[in-house]
């Protein structure tokens, strides 16, 4: 008996670019905190903590898995890179609509003052043909939490003034 093979989809990939009066160091560290997030990512974050339910960051966090997104449908993403204030980068671990999804943030200060937040990532789609419409809602929705990340930074860099 002949077995098929299971068709492997196509790899994606998107960048998205950011820019405002923030402070990288303050904007980095919103995002690597799980516990942050429902203080600056808006809906549909309303659920955010370490998995290990370990309060707190500490010092480097590569390994830690933060749970984002709601109560009932948390979203696992474990940390790969943590090199404040520069990259952060995450792997989703669930059974996502995509697969080996991986992304980086990278937050750039600039000779003006502003600080570009550049969101990238990289996804196989599990449907074949979905590829697209994925990489679309990624760089729509992730483009909506880099805004409110640089909101956020720019509310809590006046603040620290």
């Amino acid at each position: 008996m002949e077995r098929k093979s299971i068709p492997v989809g196509r790899r994606f990939r998107y960048a998205l670019e950011r820019s405002g009066r923030a402070e990288a160091a303050v904007m980095f560290d919103l995002l690597r905190d799980a516990e942050s997030w429902t203080d600056w990512a808006g809906s549909p974050i309303t659920y955010a903590t370490w998995r290990d339910g370990t309060s707190g960051v500490g010092g480097n966090v590569v390994g830690r898995v933060r749970l984002v997104g709601t109560e009932r449908f948390p979203t696992p993403e474990e940390i790969t890179v943590d090199d404040r204030p520069h990259v952060h980068g995450y792997r989703i671990l669930t059974r996502w609509p995509v697969r080996d999804y991986e992304s980086r943030v990278e937050f750039l200060p600039r000779s003006d003052g502003t600080t570009t937040v550049r969101w990238s990532g990289e996804f196989t789609e599990r449907i074949p043909g979905t590829g697209r419409l994925w990489r679309r809602f990624l760089v729509r929705f992730l483009g909506g939490l880099a805004d409110n990340l640089i909101r956020e930074g720019q509310r809590r860099t006046r603040i620290d003034d």
